[in-house]
């Protein structure tokens, strides 16, 4: 199984990873140094949503990469890790928008048809 793995793709995956996890790190660790209280709940919920992030940096840097470094005129802009690494960051940011899109388009959905 591990031999049909693409060795740049799991590079590629490996990067989004670290890019999600070092962006939600980075956004957990500026709310502790606020000084307001954390509580247990809080910080479940914020692991639970670098780790939401990072699988939705990595399905999507994976899937998108490389079609992204073949429109880059730029040959030393084409490293595919480092487009991995931006990507994974990116979906921290935009997944929160994304999920508040869907819920509210099910809750129409939900609406229309009769529901709650």
């Amino acid at each position: 199984m591990l031999s049909l793995l693409d060795p740049d793709r799991l590079r590629v995956g490996l990067a989004a990873f670290a890019g999600a996890v070092v962006y939600g790190v980075f956004t957990l660790v500026t709310l502790f140094m606020t000084g307001a209280h954390v509580s247990r709940v809080d910080f479940v919920r914020a692991a639970l949503n670098v780790l939401a992030a990072a699988m939705c940096g990595v399905l999507t840097a994976v899937t998108i990469a490389p079609a992204i470094a073949a429109v880059i005129p730029w040959s030393a802009a084409r490293d595919l890790p480092t487009i991995g690494f931006f990507i994974g960051a990116l979906c921290w940011e935009v997944m929160p928008f994304f999920l508040a899109g869907v819920r509210n388009r099910a809750r129409r959905e939900s609406e229309k048809q009769g529901g709650v």
